[in-house]
């Protein structure tokens, strides 16, 4: 009797591909509606800052960031939910944040600050096996950035100015193990060491305007860049991991 040929056809191939494809894709699927809702919020959010329409802002800038809850989706991991809390934190920063008040900016500041060391404990947390020799570089670029950034944003209350030393140590660790992330179990790294950056960038941006000059339609930058950032990070958060870290 004839037996059986063992040698894998091409339909085979594309049998045994089908469940690999959809293992990797199910998780990280981008989820289209919450996403196109944090932008189109978001962009509505700006345009009332743009337009002078204060009620605009008012509902869509928290709108926007609630909105990524629903990027995240119910969270399947450790990680997840710490991402989770970082942008429940954020939600606060930035109703906050609407106010001009410097109480209110204390609020923020602190609200984001403590958001900062949750995403920087979720990243540490999702298992950075080895760090690689490349994020010394990573490391020494963001620490010089944001020694040149605390240069020119110097409040004059002193209680702020050291608010603001310890907030860009934060950030700058975020950024730092966001990256450290790449090439670990987190299927999204990528995206959460972009959306750093791009957090990164956007609360640079705010801080210019506030204690340094006044930025044109500085918005785009400080509330942008912010939503962008924060989708990155959000959409990693919702992917699979590729190794044990829960």
């Amino acid at each position: 009797m004839r037996g059986r040929d063992l040698t894998p056809s091409r339909n085979d191939n594309i049998n045994m591909a089908e469940p690999l494809a959809v293992a990797a894709l199910g998780a990280t699927a981008v989820p289209v509606a919450p996403v196109i809702g944090v932008v189109v919020a978001g962009a509505l959010a700006i345009a009332g800052i743009e337009l002078g329409a204060r009620k605009l802002t008012l509902v869509f800038k928290p709108l926007a960031t609630i909105l990524l809850l629903a990027v995240v989706g119910w969270p399947r991991t450790s990680f997840a939910r710490l991402i989770i809390a970082g942008i429940l934190l954020s939600l606060v920063g930035d109703v906050a944040l609407m106010s001009e008040s410097d109480t209110a900016f204390q609020v923020g500041l602190v609200a984001f600050l403590i958001a900062h060391v949750i995403y920087i404990v979720a990243f540490v947390h999702i298992g950075v096996a080895a760090w690689p020799s490349w994020i010394a570089a990573v490391a020494v670029a963001v620490g010089i950035a944001t020694v040149v950034l605390l240069r020119f944003v110097r409040p004059a209350d002193k209680v702020i100015r050291v608010a603001t030393i310890v907030y860009g140590a934060s950030i700058s660790s975020m950024v730092i193990t966001a990256w450290a992330t790449v090439g670990g179990p987190l299927g999204g790294a990528q995206l959460a060491a972009g959306g750093a950056v791009l957090f990164y960038v956007s609360d640079a941006s705010l801080a210019l305007n506030r204690f340094h000059r006044p930025i044109p339609h500085v918005a785009y930058l400080a509330l942008g860049l912010y939503w962008l950032g924060q989708l990155g990070i959000a959409l990693a958060a919702r992917g699979p991991l590729l190794g044990p870290a829960g």
